[in-house]
């Protein structure tokens, strides 16, 4: 397919009034699995990763490729001819990705912050050896009732707190010590907008 066509092809699928900003061109569920599958490797060939997307097909898979590459997500790292046709090999484009994030739009802010959760944790359990009871990895939720006051006292004691436990340097005799880290968000709460 020639990059006119798969130009072409991208416009398709994306509607046009859609805005055209990497959170919701990446958002979208098959986008979502190749951006997984890329996550945990420097590079795949498009063939590969229809092997980890086995339940979709070539057209479409290669359309979301397409778009993805549009959208500066994915760059083509090389491409080989074989057989009469052209294999390339993609990579996520995080240079790329990080000049097209604006620090106007908190949308492409937050989206680059959870991408790049997403990839921490989506490395880790690509690892045969991960045990996330033994490195107490986990995540947690919780919706808590507090006023504005309330909420910026309980902001000063996390400080605090987090600040009891920031340690530099060596670490005493016979204790061993690993990074943490420790992910902290404030997300809009819509629970209880259908309250009276």
């Amino acid at each position: 397919m020639t990059k006119a066509k798969a130009s072409k092809a991208a416009s398709k699928d994306v509607p046009k009034d859609m805005p055209k900003d990497i959170a919701d061109i990446a958002l979208n569920p098959i986008r979502i699995r190749i951006i997984q599958a890329l996550a945990t490797n420097d590079e795949m060939t498009a063939a590969q990763i229809g092997e980890a997307l086995s339940d979709v097909s070539r057209t479409t898979l290669y359309r979301h490729i397409n778009i993805l590459i549009d959208a500066g997500l994915v760059t083509v790292v090389s491409e080989k001819k074989i057989r009469g046709s052209i294999e390339r090999s993609l990579a996520l484009n995080t240079k790329e990705l990080q000049e097209q994030m604006s620090a106007t739009d908190p949308r492409q802010e937050i989206f680059k912050f959870l991408m790049g959760t997403y990839v921490k944790f989506q490395k880790y359990f690509s690892c045969a050896d991960n045990d996330p009871r033994k490195d107490k990895i986990f995540v947690n939720n919780v919706i808590m009732m507090m006023s504005d006051e309330e909420f910026d006292q309980f902001l000063t004691a996390f400080r605090e707190l987090s600040q009891k436990y920031y340690f530099e340097g060596d670490a005493p005799s016979g204790v061993q010590r690993k990074p943490r880290d420790i992910t902290t968000i404030s997300a809009p709460s819509t629970v209880f907008d259908a309250l009276p």
